[in-house]
């Protein structure tokens, strides 16, 4: 992917923090998962997907399946375009390498 893109990272968060932390945390489980690692366990094609279009997700992949049966909420569709989409895994990028 290439080296990280900090001004992607601050536009990645601002929308993170805007959209996503009502279900989620970095360091802890709370709604859905804890986000802290994952761009070292999933692709940043299955994140992007996610975040893109996570009812598809957990409707065909079964590791997005498997957190729809563990987690028993369906991630919502934040309606992202897929540049918010790429910044929000830049963000993730960043916090991993730390």
């Amino acid at each position: 992917m290439g080296a990280i893109d900090k001004n992607l990272v601050q536009k990645g968060q601002k929308i993170f923090n805007e959209k996503c932390t009502a279900c989620h945390k970095i360091e802890e489980r709370y709604v859905g998962p804890a986000l802290k690692d994952i761009t070292k366990r999933r692709t940043p094609e299955w994140i992007m997907n996610m975040i893109l279009e996570p009812v598809k997700m957990t409707q065909e992949d079964p590791d997005a399946k498997a957190l729809l049966e563990e987690y028993l909420t369906q991630m919502t569709n934040q309606n992202v375009s897929l540049e918010d989409a790429r910044a929000i895994l830049e963000y993730f990028r960043e916090i991993d390498s730390k």
